[in-house]
């Protein structure tokens, strides 16, 4: 799974990839890497646990 949005702000973008491991993540990380020209200065983050996620729209 991944989501890519364009920002305002400090980040240019924010690409949001789901794995199973850091080692997917690796993996994932290397191919990014050597598949994007004049990629550079890239940041990763990790959440440490999903506290709550939903698409619902409070009414």
């Amino acid at each position: 799974m991944a989501e890519l949005y364009r920002m305002s702000g400090e980040w240019d973008y924010l690409l949001r990839v789901v794995v199973s491991d850091i080692q997917a993540f690796d993996v994932f990380y290397k191919k990014l890497i050597d598949s994007v020209d004049g990629l550079s200065n890239v940041t990763s983050s990790f959440a440490m646990e999903q506290i709550k996620y939903t698409t619902a729209l409070p009414l």
